[in-house]
């Protein structure tokens, strides 16, 4: 039996006297690839700093690769890409090639030593996102999509079996943002990463993942698209019209029909 990748169980988070969460309850299997959608304020962000132990949950279990999340310290078999993107001092002095490696760096022991193959790692990790022409510039003196793209270089660099990504297009033009997820889909399906990516883009998560998740404070649905336009669940909350329209896959089904 494979140990799952992330579980929580019945996991609430309150901001004072309001629930944020409310039992939530799920399981990724090793390998799955989920978008993670919602309405503002639905605490989708508020999940992710849970599980990464940045939140304490009032309640519930989260255990993760296996482990529970009170003795997890494996926290380098991780990446995670948070929602704002960082806006870096034009004078700031660290290259770009500097702000990946601080992907190794924070799973390394004191002293922290680079090695041949880390710096093998950082490369790799440059040419998927197409940044190695630039590895040598001020992060400083970057557009914001090559940042971003530094950024996810510097979450991937550790080749993590957990990626959690917040909102991580946002700041990519069409072009990049279709390589981005290509560089996703790769990862995912050659490399087996377990994959859980925040996002808006209800309309087109369906392309790339594999599973949704819908959050508004609590689960309102999980699992594979197909099965999301079926659900009577999904119906009742946001009417048939509007369910068929956010599956991608059940859209592009009915253009062929």
């Amino acid at each position: 039996m494979s140990v799952t990748s992330l579980t929580i169980d019945q996991v609430t988070v309150k901001y004072q006297v309001s629930e944020v969460l409310s039992s939530i309850s799920f399981t990724v299997p090793p390998g799955d690839y989920i978008g993670l959608v919602g309405p503002n304020g639905s605490g989708k962000t508020t999940l992710v700093r849970t599980i990464l132990g940045l939140i304490k949950p009032s309640q519930g279990e989260i255990t993760i690769l296996g482990t529970r999340q009170e003795k997890f310290t494996a926290w380098q078999r991780i990446g995670y890409l948070p929602q704002k993107l960082v806006s870096f001092n034009p004078l700031f002095p660290a290259t770009v090639r500097e702000v990946v490696a601080l992907g190794l760096l924070a799973g390394k022991k004191f002293p922290k030593r680079m090695y041949r193959t880390d710096e093998i790692a950082i490369d790799k990790a440059l040419a998927m996102l197409e940044i190695r022409n630039i590895k040598n510039k001020l992060i400083g003196e970057l557009s914001g999509g090559q940042q971003q793209r530094a950024l996810v270089a510097r979450a991937i660099v550790g080749e993590p079996e957990l990626l959690l990504l917040d909102e991580p297009a946002t700041a990519l033009d069409p072009e990049t943002r279709e390589k981005f997820f290509t560089v996703l889909k790769e990862l995912n399906e050659k490399r087996k990463v377990t994959i859980i990516l925040i996002t808006h883009d209800i309309g087109n998560i369906g392309k790339y993942a594999v599973k949704m998740l819908y959050l508004d404070k609590k689960v309102i649905f999980y699992g594979g698209f197909d099965n999301f336009c079926a659900s009577p669940e999904v119906t009742d909350y946001f009417g048939e019209y509007t369910q068929h329209l956010i599956c991608h896959r059940h859209n592009v089904e009915k253009g062929k029909s």
